[in-house]
């Protein structure tokens, strides 16, 4: 799977499709996914998918304890972000990838991954991010992306 999916700006998938696939505690989310995207001109489910790999599927404790559906890092690299709820957490997360990646160019899952979520980063000792672009691949190709 290269990554190179094509639309990643047009829906592919409302929150109800969404809804199908989502776990822990992104259950029951697609409407927020679907708003966020319609907000930040994103597929709702590029969103889940980045989420559901980040997360375990909504079952990591980033997600459970922190609302942190994307992996997001503090500026300072001290440790993930925490948000106040679900619904903060996936509005930071598409509002991020909205201003930091799509803006600039960054449109597709490997241009993503590559400032998102880079090969040998400091803050991936184990080097998990190699699964980055298969795992969001792999969701994003499962909620009908």
């Amino acid at each position: 799977m290269g990554g190179k999916v094509a639309g990643l700006t047009a829906p592919t998938a409302g929150g109800a499709k969404l809804n199908a696939k989502l776990g822990g505690v992104l259950k029951n989310t697609g409407n927020l996914f679907e708003s966020a995207g319609k907000k930040y001109g994103i597929d709702p489910a590029l969103l889940a998918a980045i989420s559901m790999h980040e997360t375990g599927n909504g079952t990591s404790p980033a997600a459970k304890n922190k609302y942190n559906l994307g992996g997001m890092m503090k500026r300072d690299g001290s440790g993930l972000m925490k948000f106040n709820s679900i619904e903060e957490g996936i509005d930071k997360m598409a509002s991020n990838l909205k201003r930091l990646y799509f803006d600039q160019g960054l449109t597709t899952i490997e241009q993503i991954q590559k400032k998102y979520a880079p090969i040998n980063a400091k803050n991936d000792p184990t080097g998990l991010n190699k699964n980055w672009v298969p795992g969001v691949t792999k969701y994003y190709k499962s909620l009908g992306g």
